[in-house]
């Protein structure tokens, strides 16, 4: 998907954000991608990018080290988190773990088509990917 689709499908489900956050910058994301040893897909760096002038009903976690809206980075996060959490209860269970997309596109897709009128997963039409812990 291209950033432009992407903020399509935000104005249609969530309200702009008031003040002026900032972008992870090209450093911020270099520095998590050598973090973690990945590059992040370009659709994942649109949808963080603009979720810096959305407001969401929930947590997102930043990437930026600039102007956020006040939650944590995904880096502080993952190391307080594996330092401190015991992940036995954090995993999903065989079975309880529904794949709900094949990838973060066909996620963004789907909710596009959905027009972010209800979670489509949820829909009694809703044809199964699949346990996240399939073979």
């Amino acid at each position: 998907m291209t950033r432009d689709e992407i903020a399509n499908l935000l104005d249609g489900i969530l309200d702009k954000e008031l003040g002026n956050l900032d972008i992870p910058s090209a450093s911020d994301w270099e520095n998590i991608e050598k973090k973690f040893g990945c590059q992040f897909p370009s659709e994942f760096k649109f949808f963080i990018e603009l979720m810096s002038e959305y407001s969401f009903p929930g947590d997102i976690l930043n990437v930026s080290n600039g102007n956020t809206n006040g939650n944590d980075t995904i880096e502080f996060t993952y190391d307080y988190e594996i330092d401190t959490i015991v992940f036995f209860d954090r995993h999903g269970l065989v079975g309880e773990s529904q794949r709900i997309a094949t990838s973060f596109t066909d996620l963004l897709e789907r909710l596009i088509k959905n027009k972010g009128q209800y979670w489509y997963w949820l829909r009694s039409d809703f044809i199964s990917l699949g346990d996240a812990y399939d073979d």
